[in-house]
């Protein structure tokens, strides 16, 4: 006989015997101990936790005892001391307040340039690409599909 034909007769009887083990096993094992699929971790004695108050003013908010300032402008609705100016000075001094708002946004801001001036809502868009970029009375877009990349 050749090595391989020995080989092949070796390993068969080798898996015959695994897999009758196995089988024996599965029929005559413990048939009490069902395992489960869950993992049980052990964290230890449960710790004492104290919750710590927060509390929100104008200026900021604190945590505990320690007191954070944020440097946001309000925009939602105006203070209490803000609300009774505006009531004195009238809408001249809520109109000059949005125009230093909006001047110091603005400083913030950066210029871009606009591109496409005829912008696509969004169901304009998904037919777009539905049509593979070809649309009515438009330009057609550009269309190139990931795939074609890969």
């Amino acid at each position: 006989m050749k090595s391989y034909f020995i080989f092949v007769i070796v390993l068969s009887v080798a898996y015959l015997v695994y897999y009758a083990v196995i089988i024996v096993q599965d029929l005559y094992g413990k048939k009490g101990a069902e395992k489960t699929d869950e993992e049980v971790f052990d964290l230890g004695a449960p710790e004492d936790e104290q919750s710590v108050t927060v509390t929100e003013s104008d200026t900021g908010f604190n945590v505990g005892d320690e007191m954070y300032e944020t440097d946001v402008a309000p925009t939602a609705s105006p203070a209490p001391q803000e609300a009774e100016a505006t009531a004195d000075n009238g809408e001249a001094t809520v109109a000059e307040k949005m125009e230093r708002l909006k001047a110091k946004a603005e400083e913030q801001m950066e210029e871009t340039a606009t591109y496409l001036s005829d912008a696509y809502t969004a169901d304009e868009l998904y037919k777009a690409m539905i049509a593979k970029g070809k649309t009515d009375n438009r330009p057609e877009l550009a269309w190139k599909p990931l795939k074609d990349r890969l």
